[in-house]
């Protein structure tokens, strides 16, 4: 009589194979999924599967073939499926990865999100050194969606999301935090040439659709010395926002 665990075995086995393939086929028809990865798991429980399969019929059968079917096929397979499940732990820690990268990105503008710029917030802060937190309106975004569309509008936020990134190069991060809202965190440098970059950003926006009277409004505060919450500083840079922006609506 079969040996009912050898049974268990091989139904295990066989389910599993089952369930793979049928796994294999969904993600190939609903993503574009690295097959070789799934391939290699089926053929290493396949081989298993061949050799649980063997033992189980070998009670009618004993010989040294099927013996050395076993011993081969439970030890190819028992390699291929780990090399498999090797491959598949990479492939999900990379999935996970992008997950976590999107979640803090504007998919929109490709900048960094709210969330992500204070993630990034608190790993600038912990080092403790000065650094600038700039927050930036566009003035004039209600007026191009509502003559050229929200078409032209999208394409007003992503010039200036150039001309941000482009301005502060690699001495800070920017990112979207609103409709057109955002927020820089530059390290620390002379008020002279933070005034250069808030200028340079300034004058370059100015001129994406200048017959609209367009542009943006800048205002800054300093870690530590007006605040240590991502919040705080907002609140400060936020006021002298409108400053600037109270200050052009004057000159208008």
């Amino acid at each position: 009589m079969i040996e009912l665990q050898k049974i268990l075995v091989y139904l295990v086995t066989t389910m599993l194979l089952f369930y793979m393939a049928k796994l294999l086929i969904f993600t190939k028809k609903r993503w574009k999924f690295r097959t070789y990865t799934f391939i290699i798991l089926i053929g290493g429980l396949s081989l298993i599967n061949i050799a649980t399969f063997v033992d189980m019929i070998s009670y009618f059968k004993d010989s040294h073939l099927a013996y050395m079917i076993i011993k081969i096929s439970f030890t190819l397979g028992a390699i291929i499926y780990v090399l498999g499940v090797i491959l598949w732990s990479d492939y999900t820690k990379k999935t996970i990865e992008k997950f976590e990268e999107l979640a803090l990105t504007d998919p929109m503008t490709g900048m960094l999100n709210r969330k992500g710029i204070e993630n990034s917030y608190r790993i600038v802060s912990e080092n403790g050194n000065c650094f600038y937190v700039i927050l930036c309106d566009l003035d004039g975004t209600k007026r191009v969606n509502d003559d050229y569309g929200h078409i032209y509008g999208d394409k007003y936020i992503n010039s200036t999301t150039k001309i941000i990134t482009d301005s502060i190069g690699l001495k800070g991060k920017a990112a979207r935090i609103g409709g057109d809202e955002f927020v820089i965190l530059l390290s620390y440098v002379d008020i002279e040439e933070l005034q250069q970059i808030i200028s340079k950003i300034k004058s370059s926006v100015s001129e994406i659709i200048p017959e609209k009277n367009t542009g943006i409004s800048c205002g800054y505060s300093l870690f530590p010395d007006d605040g240590i919450i991502f919040e705080e500083l907002i609140k400060v840079a936020d006021k002298r926002m409108y400053e600037d922006k109270k200050t052009k609506e004057c000159r208008e």
